[in-house]
């Protein structure tokens, strides 16, 4: 049985949920679905345990615009982001045995090899497999990543996030390190690795992402993650003081009050579509909604 028709037979989700339909002008096909399906359930898994512990959590990046653009996924999006506030965060990653199997809570002290900056929710039956990382002996189910918000200051902030980069730029190459099939601009990466600890240099990243948080600064930002401009991840507290429920698929999910505001400075014009020539999937992963990720990794 797949984790889909699991899902089906267990009445958390209608089969009528993984219909075609064309959103916007893309094909949402049965696959894409299959993968909101599993995404979605991941998100549920996680909201229990916030709202057992009493954590706020957020949509974030893609997941809220979806929320508040397309009311749900984001026709081509293929994947849920979440937020937690630090102290939340921290407190979040001690809880993996409220996870059972297939789901995981995959964090560096949980999953050895795994050196992203934020966590993960896997399903460990299924696959998102990203092509550098496929020889990497870490879960590599179908995800929901959950990242920390941490209180920031804007003096001094773009030299501390120049030095955070370049210690994510260190642990992802070390996640290379494992395959031999990389390219030559990957090659010549490998070839310049620190040789650090993956696990001092996580510490480090986090350690300057969160400095500011016994302060009471004007800002909140999502400094431990390096694929935007810092000047898009940096927000007034004020955009977080509270949640809004939004319309997602057949679902209400928390945004933060200030949603407007946060769209704005990562998205400049959020309402307006891309082009339909942009209208992709961002991510390049091996997806495989019906059979886990063991069945793609690579040994050497």
């Amino acid at each position: 049985m797949t984790e889909c028709e699991r899902l089906i037979k267990e009445g958390k989700f209608s089969e009528d949920f993984l219909k075609e339909e064309v959103r916007d002008g893309f094909l949402v096909d049965r696959e894409r679905k299959k993968l909101w399906m599993l995404s979605l359930d991941l998100l549920f898994q996680f909201e229990k345990v916030c709202k057992k512990y009493g954590f706020q959590y957020f949509l974030c990046g893609g997941s809220m615009l979806g929320a508040v653009r397309h009311k749900g996924f984001i026709p081509w999006d293929d994947d849920l982001d979440v937020f937690l506030f630090r102290d939340d965060y921290e407190k979040f990653l001690k809880l993996g045995h409220e996870f059972d199997d297939p789901y995981f809570l995959q964090t560096p002290d949980t999953d050895p090899g795994y050196f992203y900056t934020m966590a993960k929710i896997r399903n460990s039956r299924t696959t998102m497999l990203v092509d550098e990382f496929k020889y990497q002996k870490f879960n590599q189910g179908i995800w929901l990543s959950i990242f920390p918000l941490d209180h920031w200051k804007v003096e001094g902030g773009e030299a501390i996030r120049d030095r955070i980069n370049e210690l994510i730029l260190d642990n992802s190459t070390y996640m290379r390190i494992s395959n031999p099939e990389l390219d030559e601009k990957n090659r010549k990466r490998v070839a310049n690795y620190s040789g650090r600890d993956p696990m001092e240099v996580n510490r480090e990243i986090h350690a300057l992402g969160s400095q500011y948080n016994d302060e009471d600064t004007e800002y909140i930002s999502l400094t431990t993650n390096t694929r935007y401009p810092l000047r898009c991840l940096v927000y007034p507290k004020t955009v977080f003081e509270s949640a809004v429920m939004a319309d997602f698929e057949d679902y209400k999910l928390p945004i933060p009050v200030g949603y407007d505001t946060y769209l704005k400075i990562a998205y400049g014009d959020y309402m307006k579509f891309p082009p339909m020539e942009k209208r992709l999937a961002w991510h390049n992963f091996k997806i495989d909604t019906d059979h886990p990720y063991t069945q793609y990794l690579r040994t050497v």
